[in-house]
This record gives structure tokens, C-alpha cells and sequence, in this order.
């Protein structure tokens, strides 16, 4: 019993770290079409929204035949403000997050956008304390103050007056680990109703359609080549396909908070695949500040693990 504890345990983790690595790549892509290829950016993202919005559905619908019998499942649209909820979280949650960290990986790189999104964390944090009008703990407090601190070496280099990266990237940046944030606080009460993959796979594929009504990607004129095809397989199929099986499933092995804890590593993952695949650069200011943020958000599931 121990053994197959431990080895469901090993399992999980390599599974989320697998999935961990499979956001990276998907981040590596987004920044291969949009800097290499020069693809324009609200067309990826229609292209990116709607296909993985259908991906996502396909994989609920055949995880759920499987257990339908001995678990009915509810259809959201038969709930009127199940589905405004769902409505509310694709255009101000996914539509809104996505947009921003595209918009940030073209003016700077997937590294960098995907360690400003995971500032959402401290602002999940700061919001809490708002609402329960609660002092955060010390070490709440040492997180927040180190993931300030890391998003100020990043925007300067260390240097006070001087601006290191793009301020669009870091603009859309801020507005996508906000917008974040509202992802991963609006739907709570539908996710544990309908399933992760369900309200994400319908969120994508709504913002998906929300988003091409304004951009009308169909009046773009892009060439198909075997690099496009490429990148948007490692965007699509890779990021979004492989990385929410090899996490759900891993998650399913994993306590709640573990999984959550581990999933962190996407930022980490992103960084060195940035480095390692696309030959992106970061300086010694850049490694820095990513380092207090990442380790604020670690700092701050490991205390809350404890807490627990």
C-alpha cells in the first residue's frame, strides 16, 4: 500500500511538471509566431482561443463518457446564471488574460510575460485581506514585498529612473496578472459544478468567438507554411491539448494544494525554454526579479500548504 502510494505520488508530479513544461513551450510558440514569423497577434490569439476552446470540449466529453453512467453530469445552459457566470469569466477573464499576455510576449518575450502573470498570486493575496479587512501574516507580507520588489528589478534593471523592458510589457503584463486574478476567482462556483476542463473548454471557445467578431481574422492574409503549422501545434496541441491532460491527470493522483503548488513551475519552465529554444537573452537584473517573484509565489503556496 505504501509502494503504490509513493509511486502514485511520483506519478503526479512528474505529470504536472510534464504539464508545466508543455505551458512553457506553448508560451516559446506564441512568441515563435508573433517575433520570428511575424504573425499579427489578435489573429494567433482567434486562431489560438477558438481551437483549443474545441480541444478542451472534445477532452471533457471523452473524459466524461467514461464515468457518465455512474455520474450524471448538468448542461450549464440550463441554468441561466450558471451560464452569465460562464459568459462574464470568457470575455473578462480568458479573453482579457489571454489578449494582455500576448500583447506582452510581442513586446517582450514569454519568460518575462509568464513571471508578470504570476504576480496574479500576490494580487489574489492583497485582495483577500481587503475583503476579510485581515493584516497579511509575515510571511505573506515577505512575499508581497519580494514580488514588489521583483517586478521593480525587471521594469528598471536595478537602476531607479531607468525603464529595462518595454513599458507595453510591462503595462499588459500588470493588466494580464490582474486579469488573471478574475480567472482564477470568477468561476470557482461553476468549476465545481460543471469540471475544470468543461467551463474552460466552453469559456475559450465564447472569447474565442467574442474576440474574432471584432478582429474578423478571416480579412487577414497569412501564408501556411510548415512553420506556422508548427508553431501552432506547439501552441495549440502542446500548450493546451497535452498540458491540461498531463495535469488533470496528475492532479487526480496529487492532493488539491500539492498540484497547485507544482503548477508553479510554469513560469520557471517558460523562462529556460525561452532561453534554451529561441536563444532569448535575460540579463543578470532579469534573472533577479524573476527569482523574488517566483519565490514569492512559492513562499506563499508552501506557508498556505502549512496552513492548511
Amino acid at each position: 500500500m505504501y509502494r503504490l502510494t509513493k509511486h502514485k505520488e511520483l506519478l503526479g508530479t512528474v505529470s504536472i511538471i510534464i504539464a508545466t513544461l508543455c505551458w512553457g513551450f506553448s508560451g516559446c510558440s506564441g512568441q515563435y509566431l508573433l517575433h520570428d514569423l511575424a504573425l499579427p497577434t489578435p489573429v494567433v490569439l482567434c486562431i489560438r482561443q477558438i481551437s483549443a476552446g474545441i480541444i478542451l470540449i472534445l477532452l471533457d466529453l471523452i473524459f466524461r463518457k467514461k464515468d457518465s453512467k455512474a455520474h450524471p453530469h448538468p448542461s450549464i445552459w440550463q441554468s441561466m446564471e450558471d451560464t452569465m457566470t460562464l459568459v462574464f469569466f470568457a470575455i473578462f477573464g480568458i479573453c482579457l488574460t489571454q489578449f494582455t499576455f500576448f500583447m506582452s510576449i510581442y513586446y517582450s518575450d514569454s519568460g518575462t510575460a509568464t513571471v508578470l502573470q504570476y504576480l496574479s498570486t500576490i494580487i489574489i493575496l492583497i485582495v483577500t485581506c481587503i475583503r476579510t479587512r485581515t493584516l497579511p501574516k509575515k510571511t505573506e507580507a515577505a512575499a508581497i514585498i519580494a514580488a514588489v520588489a521583483g517586478t521593480f528589478i525587471i521594469s528598471t534593471g536595478g537602476r531607479p529612473g531607468n525603464l529595462a523592458i518595454s513599458g507595453y510589457a510591462l503595462f499588459f503584463g500588470l493588466i494580464c496578472a490582474f486579469s488573471y486574478s478574475t480567472y482564477t476567482l470568477i468561476p470557482g462556483k461553476i468549476v465545481r459544478t460543471y469540471g475544470a476542463k468543461y467551463i474552460v473548454g466552453r469559456g475559450m471557445l465564447i472569447s474565442g468567438i467574442f474576440f474574432s467578431i471584432f478582429v474578423r481574422p478571416w480579412t487577414y492574409s497569412i501564408d501556411i507554411t510548415p512553420q506556422v503549422i508548427l508553431g501552432f501545434c506547439g501552441l495549440i496541441l502542446i500548450g493546451t491539448a497535452a498540458g491540461s491532460t498531463f495535469y488533470h491527470f496528475g492532479a487526480s493522483l496529487l492532493p488539491p494544494v500539492k498540484a497547485g503548488t507544482l503548477a508553479n513551475f510554469d513560469p520557471v519552465s517558460s523562462v529556460i525554454l525561452t532561453a534554451l529554444l529561441l536563444g532569448t537573452r535575460f540579463t543578470a537584473a532579469d534573472l533577479i526579479g524573476f527569482f523574488f517573484i517566483i519565490g514569492a509565489v512559492f513562499l506563499l503556496n508552501i506557508y498556505q500548504v502549512k496552513k492548511a
